[in-house]
Order: C-alpha cells, then sequence, then structure tokens
C-alpha cells in the first residue's frame, strides 16, 4: 500500500509547523481584532462571542472524534497482537503431541514463522512496499508448509487426536496475520487530518480576534490552547505509527513465544 505524504512526515515537524501557523493565526487575529474594536459595540461582541462558543465546540467535538478513531485502531492492533500469540502458542504446545517424524519437521517451520511475523509486526512505517511484500510472502509459504506437515499427519492410521484442532489454528493463526497486515495499514484518514489542523488554526484565530475586539491580548491562555491542540494531535499522530514515537504497541507476547521456541532443541535443529 502507498504510503501518504503526510503519513511519511515525522510528527514532530507536523506539529512545529501546525503550532506556528497557530501562533501566527492568532496574533493576526489580535490585530485585525484590535483594528475593528472601535467599530464594535456590547452587543456585536457578544454576539462575536457566542460564535466563537460553537466554532470551538466544534473544534472540540472533531478533536474528539478523531482521537477516538486513532485509539481504537491502537486498540485493535494490541489485542491482534495477544491473539495471535495466543494462537501460535496453542499450536506450539499441539505439536507436541505430533509423530516424532512430523514433531520435528513442524516446530523448525513455525519457529521460522513466528520469526517472521515478528519481523512483519516491528516494521516501521517508512519500510518500502517492496520488504513488506517478500516478509508476507514467506510467511504465506511457511504457513502453507506447517499446512502440509499437519494434513500429512491426518492420513495416518489412527490419525492422531489433535489434528483437527491444529488444522482450524492453522486456519485462525492465517485470518489474524490477514488482519495485522490490515491493522498495519489502518490509520486515520490524511483527509480528517488536514481538517482537524486547519480547524486549530482557525479556532485559534478567532480567539486571537475575540481578544483584540475586547483588547486584550490573552496571551497566556493563547499560549495554554495552542501547546494543547498541538500535544493532542501529536497523541493521535503517534497512535497511528504504532512501532515508533512514545506510545508503542508492545510485541511482548509474541517475543516471548519466539523465545519458548528458541530455547526448544526440537526447533533448532
Amino acid at each position: 500500500m502507498r504510503q501518504s505524504w503526510l503519513y511519511q512526515q515525522n510528527p514532530i515537524w507536523i506539529i512545529t509547523g501546525l503550532l506556528f501557523a497557530m501562533t501566527l493565526s492568532a496574533e493576526l487575529g489580535f490585530q485585525i481584532g484590535r483594528r475593528w474594536y472601535p467599530r464594535f459595540d456590547d452587543a456585536r461582541r457578544a454576539h462575536f462571542g457566542s460564535v466563537l462558543g460553537s466554532l470551538l465546540g466544534l473544534l472540540a467535538l472533531l478533536l474528539s472524534f478523531t482521537f477516538a478513531m486513532s485509539a481504537n485502531r491502537y486498540d485493535v492492533r494490541r489485542q491482534l497482537v495477544i491473539n495471535d500469540a495466543n494462537t501460535l502458542e496453542g499450536l506450539y504446545l499441539q505439536s507436541s503431541l505430533l509423530p516424532e517424524t512430523s514433531r520435528r519437521a513442524f516446530k523448525p517451520l513455525l519457529k521460522r514463522y513466528v520469526d517472521l511475523r515478528s519481523q512483519i509486526a516491528l516494521m516501521r512505517h517508512d519500510a518500502s512496499f517492496k520488504e513488506r511484500s517478500e516478509l508476507v510472502a514467506q510467511s504465506e509459504a511457511l504457513h502453507g508448509k506447517m499446512w502440509n506437515v499437519v494434513r500429512e499427519s491426518s492420513e495416518l492410521q489412527p490419525p492422531p487426536r489433535m489434528v483437527d484442532w491444529m488444522l482450524r489454528a492453522l486456519i485462525d493463526a492465517m485470518s489474524i496475520h490477514r488482519s495485522r497486515i490490515f491493522a498495519w495499514d489502518s490509520r486515520v484518514p490524511d483527509s480528517i487530518i488536514w481538517l482537524l489542523m486547519l480547524g486549530c488554526v482557525a479556532g485559534i484565530g478567532a480567539i486571537g480576534l475575540s481578544g483584540g475586539l475586547g483588547n486584550h491580548r490573552g496571551l497566556p491562555a493563547r499560549i495554554i490552547i495552542t501547546i494543547l491542540l498541538g500535544a493532542t494531535i501529536y497523541v493521535v499522530l503517534d497512535l497511528d505509527r504504532p512501532h515508533e514515537g512514545f506510545i508503542h504497541v508492545s510485541q511482548g507476547p509474541m517475543l516471548h513465544l519466539d523465545q519458548i521456541l528458541k530455547n526448544d532443541p526440537e526447533a533448532n535443529p
């Protein structure tokens, strides 16, 4: 999937540009408001105050909506890591009950499979399409080999009792694998982020205009609001980059399973 221009940028630079734009907008609004001050009576100022309240309410709604979208995607990615690790660990435990030949063929494949899945999960957002495609293709090839090992075990007489469960688990593992790839690509649309940043610039500009109409700069409040808006948008952007920045999707369950497989002699022939 081709990454958007906005997603390829460092969030720090995006927020720096946004803070500069909001500061400039607030000062410009204040200067305009101060120039209009002699022409505004109390009724007009009160009317503009009600319009400003509606504008800030709309901005707050947009912020909460965008933050909820980003946080929901973060939670989905975390849950998929747990589901993936649980399914693969169940496969590992059940593989210990396979006949020796099948077991010694299956465990090394599973170890390589977990290694590749960890690499896919830990890819940065700027990984090339070719790099990711190669890892995905290798992962799916290993899944097919594991499927063949278990299928061949099912043809034994009598077939091992856990074979049916392992085949279902392999189907679930592939489903989770596809879900994780989709979740890796899924993020808040750029159009919403641009709209949110435009709303922040317009909102701060309106606050500056209100201060000018009241002949009061209100610098401390403007600074606090600007910083809070910038910090909120940074968190939204950071949540959409799950393997970098300050907020990470922990791969602990997968890495723990990888360590278990490394300690199994049969998985390391």
